[in-house]
Order: structure tokens, then C-alpha cells, then sequence
């Protein structure tokens, strides 16, 4: 899969990921205006069966106020006759000029006892009519009922006198004049200056968001799903190409290493058919090293796929005995030394260990430090100065091995024990190798329950770090 078609599937799933999660979100944000309405309405619901109980309450203590009054009306009459009849007399006894004043005084009283005694009919006082312990205790009770259980400041508004004459708390004032419901209190009283009753809800938005959690929330879930899906399909092809990348170098590789000793041993084969190289034992003996040695070397290869092929199949058994790592360590040293002194380089022994002794499989912690040296000295292309050091560290023991190389980028030092893994050199190809040494490393290091790191900066060397319990 090409890197342009890979471009391509990663385009069009975002914009198709990325349309999904906008309709998502026009149908959530639908969903809450729907939510708000039916909010609105339960609210216009609620607040005008509050008004149409407090008109009910009106009504019913306005018809016992007129039983009381058709009572005092017949008190009135029979009063009023009474007066009449005490004024008519006081007319007519009227003798001198002072009687006429003091009848006048007396005319004055009757008169404004028959206006209290006929219960004249007084404006509308809504701060004496409505009981506010009565109002706030209705509006719970409503919209409980509606199912609105949130917290809500309400407040009576006089146009009379241009302010509120009655609040619940009076903290949301400025909230109460601009964003909230608004209804007419008493209607049927048709005032000149009607009075209103306003509520506002402090906290509707999170009240509307709670309702819809659930909507919200799988919209959400779903949404974190998808991206999710999609990052890990593009990592899943973005690895596969690298991988289909690295099988190909590798079988480069690998071919271009077989292939090198087969031609070398197909040519000594060759001349070795020729009687003149018979003739001469030394030159035979020769070719024969030849064909020995490239022979061990095809060898050598088809061992370090096979490991490879094992520890990839969990296959990797561990044939567990008590060896001196030290002592594995000179062995290394002895074989891969000359490699070494042929790039005029040197190995250093830095052995502090007081305890050496560790239970391990042999064989393959061998192959670990050869893996480990022939590194360093492979990526060191000039004097190489390779320190191998050891030091007993908690229950067990730290191999160090430092060298002078080319040194290995922050950004690879997370790949470089991934299985065919190569620190990309662009086109130069000067260090051979399949990817599988240090892979290989790792898993014989972990199978043994120790550990390996890795310290490297650019032209500047690295060391590696191998713990290893007794």
C-alpha cells in the first residue's frame, strides 16, 4: 500500500468521521431546543395554575366579604331610619341661630357614619391581597408536579409604582427584569396598572443538560468510539506498511547475506574441479577453508532466523544453570576481540562485581553480550573503545556496555528492540544485519524476569544497561 493511497483513506475517513460528529451535534443541540420548549411550556403550565388557585382564593374571600356586607347593609337601612328620624326632630326644635350650627355638626357625623356604614368600595391593594408564604408555597407545589426540580427566584412587579414590591430572595433582581417568565397577575381585576408575577431559573441550562444526560452522553460515548476506531485503524495500516517495509529490507538483507557466501563457495567448488589446483595440496587446502568457513557462515544466518522464528512463537525454553557471568563475558571478548584491534580499537574490562554467580541459560546470555559487543563495534565506525563494565545492583547483577559510536536518536531508542527494526541510515548500507539482534536481546533478557535499557545520544555513543537477578 502506497503512501498516496494511504494519505487518501486517512482523508476521507476524517471528513467522514468529522460529518458525523457535526449531524451528531445538530441532533443533540435539536434535541435541547425541543428539551427548552417543552420546559417553557410546563413552566407556562405550572405558573398559570398558580394564578388561576390564588383567583379562586380571591373570589372565595371576596363572597365572604359580601355575605358580611348584605349583613351590615340591613343594619344600615335600620340605622339609617333611626338617624333620619333623631335629625328630623333636631330641625324642627331649631329656635335660635347657635341650634342651626350645631345641627349642621350633627349632619356632618351622620353623614360620614352612613359612608362606613355602607362599606364603600376600596382600590385594589395587591401588597395587602397576596400572602407571599401562600405564593411561594404554590409554585413549588406546581412545578414539583411538572416534574421542574430546580431552584427558582420569583419576584411581583407593581407598573403602578415601578418596582418590585415582593421577592423570594431578592438576589436575582437584575435576572428577574431581563430573562425570565413573565405572567399577569389577578387578570380579571382589569387594573388600569396591572401587576406581574416574574420567575426565573437560575440554574435552567443545567437543569436541561441533567434531563438529557443520557442523549448526551451516549452522543458522546459514541462519538469517542469512533475516533477511537479510527486512530487505531490508521496506526493499524501505518504499521503494516512499516512492517511490509522492514520484511522487505530484511529479505534484502538476508538474500544479499546468503547470497555473498553461496557464490563464494560455488567459485571455490569451481576451482577446486580444476586439475592444476588439485595438483597443489596448498591451494586446495585453501579453498577448502574457504568452502569450511562460508559453509559456518550460511550456518550463522540460518541460526539467527531460527532464534528469531522461536522467541516470536514463545518457543524461547531456557536451559537454566549456575555460570559466572564475568567468565561468559571474557569468552566474548576472546572471539570478538580481533574484529575489534582490526578497526584499531580496544575493549575495556570494568568488572566491580563481588558476586558474580547467577542461574541462566548459557548459551543465550552469550549471544546476548556477542549481540551486544558486535553492536558496539559495528557502529563504531572508527577506533572503537568499547567499556564493559559489571556492578551488583539489588538482587542480582547490572552489565554495562559503552562504546564511542555513531550513537542512536531519542526517536529510535523507543524502536530499536522491535523485531526487525533497523535505525534508518538513508541510502547507506555499510552495517549489515537483519533487525533481530537486539528484538532477540530483549526477549532472552525478560525471559530471565531482568531488564535492558538503553542510554545514546547522536555521535556521542551509547550504553547499554543489562540487570540480570541471581
Amino acid at each position: 500500500m502506497n503512501k498516496n493511497l494511504i494519505t487518501l483513506i486517512i482523508v476521507v475517513v476524517s471528513i467522514v468521521l468529522l460529518s458525523l460528529t457535526v449531524v451528531q451535534f445538530y441532533w443533540v443541540k435539536n434535541a435541547i431546543t425541543v428539551e427548552r420548549t417543552n420546559f417553557e411550556n410546563k413552566v407556562n403550565d405550572a405558573v398559570s395554575n398558580v394564578i388561576f388557585r390564588l383567583e379562586k382564593i380571591e373570589t372565595y374571600s371576596n363572597l365572604q366579604r359580601a355575605m358580611t356586607s348584605q349583613a351590615r347593609v340591613a343594619s344600615f337601612f335600620s340605622s339609617m331610619d333611626s338617624i333620619n328620624r333623631d335629625l328630623y326632630d333636631e330641625m324642627l326644635a331649631i329656635k335660635k341661630p347657635e341650634d342651626i350650627e350645631k345641627f349642621i355638626r350633627k349632619s356632618f357625623l351622620a353623614t360620614e357614619v352612613f359612608s362606613e356604614m355602607a362599606g364603600q368600595d376600596k382600590p385594589f391593594d395587591i401588597e395587602k391581597t397576596l400572602n407571599k408564604n401562600l405564593l411561594d408555597s404554590l409554585l413549588n407545589d406546581e412545578l414539583r408536579q411538572k416534574g421542574i426540580k430546580t431552584k427558582f427566584e420569583y419576584g411581583v412587579y407593581s407598573s403602578q409604582q415601578n418596582k418590585m414590591i415582593i421577592e423570594k430572595t431578592g438576589q436575582y433582581q437584575p435576572q428577574l427584569l431581563k430573562n425570565s417568565f413573565v405572567f399577569t397577575l389577578y387578570p380579571n381585576e382589569f387594573l388600569t396598572n396591572p401587576n406581574y408575577l416574574m420567575i426565573y431559573f437560575p440554574y435552567e441550562i443545567r437543569f436541561l443538560l441533567k434531563e438529557m444526560s443520557s442523549i448526551i452522553l451516549i452522543s458522546l460515548l459514541l462519538i469517542i468510539i469512533l475516533m477511537m476506531l479510527f486512530t487505531y485503524v490508521i496506526k493499524v495500516i501505518v504499521w503494516q506498511k512499516k512492517l511490509s517495509e522492514m520484511k522487505n529490507d530484511f529479505i534484502n538483507n538476508m538474500t544479499h547475506e546468503i547470497k555473498t557466501p553461496i557464490s563464494t563457495i560455488s567459485l571455490a567448488c569451481e576451482a577446486l574441479s580444476d586439475q592444476s589446483v588439485k595438483r597443489h595440496e596448498a591451494l586446495a587446502e585453501n579453498y577448502l577453508r574457504v568452502i569450511y568457513d562460508e559453509n559456518k557462515r550460511l550456518a550463522d544466518i540460518t541460526e539467527k532466523i531460527l532464534q528469531a522464528a522461536t522467541f516470536d512463537q514463545g518457543e524461547l525454553n531456557l536451559k537454566l544453570e549456575l555460570i559466572d557471568i564475568e567468565e561468559v563475558i571474557d569468552n566474548v571478548i576472546n572471539n570478538i576481540g580481533i574484529q575489534v584491534e582490526v578497526k584499531d580499537g580496544k575493549i575495556i574490562r570494568d568488572f566491580r562485581a563481588s558476586k558474580t554467580a547467577i542461574t541462566a541459560d548459557k548459551m543465550h546470555i552469550t549471544n546476548v553480550i556477542s549481540n551486544l559487543v558486535d553492536n558496539a563495534n559495528k557502529y563504531s565506525p572508527r577506533r572503537p573503545v568499547i567499556t564493559i563494565s559489571s556492578e551488583n545492583y539489588s538482587e542480582g547483577i547490572r552489565i554495562s556496555i559503552e562504546d564511542n559510536g555513531i550513537g542512536i536518536s531519542k526517536e529510535n531508542q523507543k524502536k530499536i528492540f522491535d523485531k526487525l527494526y533497523r535505525v534508518p541510515t538513508g541510502n547507506i548500507h555499510d552495517v549489515k544485519g537483519f533487525g533481530l539482534g537486539l528484538s532477540y536481546v530483549k526477549a532472552v533478557v525478560e525471559k530471565h524476569k531482568g531488564k535492558i535499557t538503553v542510554d545514546s545520544d547522536l555521535r556521542k555513543g551509547s550504553t547499554f544497561r543489562m540487570y540480570l537477578p541471581f
